[in-house]
């Protein structure tokens, strides 16, 4: 089962319901105990997060917490039903998109590759992408 039909399944929706409310792409990611995290968008633009009661809608906001750990955290933006789903797609879209445009602000270009990276994958105020720091400046992550 993909990721985004296991998100539908536990909004209680069908995956063509979800897919318009709040976007396709779903992958579970990591997050705190008791939760379940999916992310949506390459770099990760969007986060639902389900903890047994309901749904949190939320922007992502990785960590790293020591080499290669990348800690998964979410800026909660509102909670929502499986109702809202149903039955209020369109406001729920719009409140999907707002969240990623607030995360898509923090996005930076890599100027030697030209690629589009999340803060998380900067290497620092140069603007260099973790992967040109490794391969051009030697640095190790």
């Amino acid at each position: 089962m993909s990721d985004t039909a296991e998100l539908a399944a536990l909004v209680g929706v069908a995956p063509d319901v979800l897919v318009r409310a709040l976007g396709d792409g779903w992958t579970e990611v990591p997050g705190p105990p008791h939760e379940r995290w999916f992310v949506s968008g390459e770099p990760a633009q969007v986060a639902v997060g389900w903890d047994g009661f309901g749904f949190t809608l939320a922007r992502p906001e990785p960590r790293w917490s020591g080499p290669a750990e990348l800690v998964w955290e979410f800026v909660a933006d509102r909670r929502f039903s499986s109702d809202e789903v149903l039955y209020e797609r369109a406001e729920l879209a719009e409140a999907a998109e707002e969240v990623a445009r607030r995360r898509r602000r923090t996005f930076r270009w890599c100027p030697v590759c030209r690629q589009v990276n999340a803060r998380e994958h900067v290497h620092d105020n140069t603007g260099l992408c973790m992967a040109c720091a490794e391969r051009h400046l030697g640095v190790r992550y």
